[in-house]
């Protein structure tokens, strides 16, 4: 009758539990519907996690929550998201998508900075939130508030355009612009893409007249609220493959495989390139043990066959930046 010592009620530790070590999967309807292929790749991963129990538990068998401050659905929440599945094999443990959308990804970059820095909380972020918003005044931390686990890919934005609008090339929307201001759809002012459109602008003369909205795209050209878009190819492809929409630069160093003609920055003369960088971030103040064991797990992540195809799959160049070529 006498409570069991603690070394037996360690047999016993609580991570070993199904229900707790594998929480049901909440993969955004949009995903299934508008890219079927990735949730068979997400499927694929998920059926990979099922020997993580085998693994050490990272680093005492809590869950991990990733934080990525974008809709499900976009670009780089369909990367977290697979990415996520397959750390959690190499942690032994679970980790869990946590959707924090809007102001430009600024709350949820926040809400990463104020969280614990034992390494269960981290994100997946991109260069606005940690770089542009803090230099723009936007954001109430500074990019030195995180600690980069590593940078492992770049997000493809593309001017957009309706396909039966004016613009047809670049050259049509370069004139259009320096006789009126063009209507541009954008993410905020501090955007990366934004700030590349403005520097486009400069260059070559141009009047625009920014508009910001939550997400913009062919929402926003099908409804005539904005002529011009700076969106993510991967939310817009299905009407650039349809025909009802025609992008007209890239901004990227090399071409879009499913644009093969469209031209990049460089390309249409505005001489630079443009990486809208993504990478894992944590808190300020994570130990530098765990810092090296998530970079690992990311690493080794970026080579699993269905990342790989994944990231084919949706024209996303995939690479390993390590933290401290990533914090220069």
């Amino acid at each position: 009758r006498q409570a069991l010592p603690p070394p037996l009620r360690l047999l016993h530790p609580r991570p070993l539990h199904l229900r707790q070590a594998h929480p049901p999967t909440r993969e955004p309807a949009m995903i299934r519907t508008l890219l079927p292929s990735v949730a068979r790749a997400l499927s694929a991963l998920a059926i990979a996690t099922c020997s993580a129990a085998a693994l050490a538990a990272f680093p005492d068998g809590r869950a991990v929550e990733l934080v990525v401050p974008w809709p499900a659905g976009q670009e780089a929440d369909i990367m977290g998201r697979a990415l996520s599945t397959s750390l959690s094999k190499r942690l032994g443990t679970t980790v869990q998508v946590i959707n924090k959308p809007g102001a430009g990804g600024v709350p949820g970059t926040a809400e990463l900075v104020r969280a614990k820095p034992d390494g269960h909380t981290i994100g997946f972020l991109s260069i606005g939130p940690v770089v542009s918003q803090p230099i723009a005044g936007n954001a109430p931390y500074k990019a030195t508030d995180l600690e980069p686990i590593g940078l492992v890919s770049a997000s493809a934005f593309v001017l957009a355009v309706k396909a039966d609008g004016p613009f047809k090339t670049i050259a049509d929307l370069e004139a259009q612009a320096k006789t009126r201001p063009v209507i541009v759809g954008n993410f905020g002012p501090a955007a990366v893409p934004t700030q590349v459109m403005h520097r486009m602008a400069r260059a070559k003369g141009w009047q625009v007249k920014p508009i910001t909205f939550p997400a913009a795209g062919w929402a926003q050209l099908a409804a005539g609220d904005a002529e011009v878009v700076t969106a993510p190819f991967n939310t817009i492809a299905g009407q650039l493959k349809s025909g009802q929409a025609r992008a007209l630069v890239v901004f990227g160093k090399e071409r879009i495989a499913a644009l093969p003609d469209t031209p990049t920055l460089r390309e249409a003369g505005y001489g630079f390139d443009a990486l809208v960088w993504v990478g894992f971030f944590a808190p300020k103040g994570t130990p530098a043990p765990v810092l090296e064991q998530l970079g690992k797990a990311v690493r080794e992540s970026l080579k699993d066959p269905e990342i790989v195809q994944l990231a084919a799959r949706i024209n996303v160049p995939l690479f390993f930046m390590d933290p401290k070529d990533t914090a220069e």
